[in-house]
């Protein structure tokens, strides 16, 4: 098993322990060892989503709207990710950033309906209901 894969087990059950700071560490370990650039190792997007959705958890919207960008940003596929429609509509949201939000929120919606909301805060998909064709 890679150092990477060991890192990742270790972060997966800190955050399914709710320890969510130790996870983001781990995660954090395990990207310092995937070579950059990051788009051409499949395997740094799940890092960077893991990391991106623990910030969030962590209520670190600042950081979590950078490291999900990071990975928009470096890999196509990652648009398409009902994760990252959510999050970082959410984060951007809570960043005040109503106009960034929408076209992200709106996509989690398509994507995945109500349920996709459905273990989230209430005002995410009130927030979705309400725009235009909502």
């Amino acid at each position: 098993m890679s150092e990477v894969q060991k890192l990742v087990d270790q972060a997966d059950q800190c955050a399914d322990e709710g320890d969510f700071e130790a996870a983001l560490d781990l995660f954090e370990q395990a990207l310092e060892l995937v070579p950059e650039p990051w788009g051409a190792h499949e395997q740094a997007l799940g890092l960077l989503l893991s990391i991106a959705d623990m910030q969030f958890l962590l209520d670190d919207y600042e950081s979590a709207r950078a490291s999900f960008l990071a990975a928009v940003n470096s890999f196509e596929e990652a648009r398409d990710e009902l994760l990252v429609q959510l999050r970082l509509g959410q984060a951007l949201l809570e960043l005040g950033d109503e106009a960034g939000a929408a076209p992200w929120l709106q996509a989690a919606y398509k994507a995945g309906g109500a349920k996709a909301f459905e273990c989230e805060d209430s005002k995410y998909l009130a927030f979705v209901k309400a725009l235009p064709g909502g």
